[in-house]
């Protein structure tokens, strides 16, 4: 049974990527899988043992590569029934399926309207726009291929003069306006025909480095949020990656939680 699902994923999934870890190498063998149809909509997925088994790997790189999946709506999850490929319309929000409980959701925005909802006056600085290959952890995310190009924008985005969020944003570059991408990213991918619709986030407390904290006004080893972002058009495929330094004197996530 395993023979086919490895050649749905492809004979050299593992060597995808360099040094990127191998439950994203998985994650992204199973995106491109999905997109062109070799998993179609509503076909069940091999248990977690079974792919571990027949990919030679441990249940926990399966697991940490199908969760992205299950977050992007790609992959909806029964409990006791196994996982699937989820339908389009499964994957789309619905008043007549509302979204599962006791799960945190957000309205996918950037850091900038973040700042502005709580009313304050936000001004976004470019400090450097480059075009070149990607890293192989940005083509597997992206699901670029050989000579293709991304844009990256360092962007500073600011409360009265004072820098608070420090953004690196990663497009691809074929399509997008890059002089619209300064000032709204996810325009730019709407006006490619490649709009956001949902995204994952991971956040994660370092000390900021020497350049992120000299950029952000504060002395090299200042505690810091980094938010890691990874947005998705309706039909899943990743179009944007974002990193963000966060201040921690200027930045606040809240969440509504519900457990009925």
């Amino acid at each position: 049974m395993m023979e086919p699902f490895t050649r749905v994923v492809g004979q050299d999934w593992r060597e995808r990527g360099g040094d990127v870890p191998l439950c994203r190498r998985l994650e992204v063998a199973l995106r491109a899988a999905i997109a062109d149809g070799r998993l179609a909509a509503g076909a069940p997925l091999p248990s977690e043992r079974a792919i571990a088994a027949g990919l030679s790997i441990s249940r926990i790189t399966v697991r940490q590569a199908l969760m992205p999946l299950v977050a992007a709506g790609l992959v909806a999850t029964r409990p006791g029934g196994g996982s699937s490929v989820a339908k389009i319309e499964s994957a789309q929000r619905n008043e007549d399926h509302p979204p599962e409980p006791a799960r945190r959701r957000s309205v996918l925005r950037s850091h900038a309207d973040d700042l502005a909802e709580k009313g304050e006056a936000v001004e976004t600085r470019l400090v450097d726009r480059l075009t070149g290959p990607p890293s192989a952890p940005e083509a597997m995310t992206l699901g670029l291929g050989p000579g293709e190009r991304v844009l990256r924008l360092y962007r500073l985005h600011c409360v009265g003069d004072r820098p608070r969020i420090l953004e690196l944003t990663t497009l691809p570059a074929a399509a997008i306006d890059a002089e619209l991408a300064i000032v709204s990213p996810a325009s730019a991918l709407a006006e490619a025909g490649l709009p956001s619709t949902r995204g994952v986030e991971r956040f994660r407390a370092v000390a900021l480095g020497a350049v992120e904290a000299g950029l952000l006004e504060l002395p090299e080893g200042t505690p810091a949020m980094r938010v890691e972002r990874v947005s998705y058009t309706a039909g899943g495929r990743a179009v944007e990656i974002s990193r963000a330094f966060c201040r921690g004197d200027g930045y606040e996530v809240v969440a509504e939680l519900s457990g009925d």
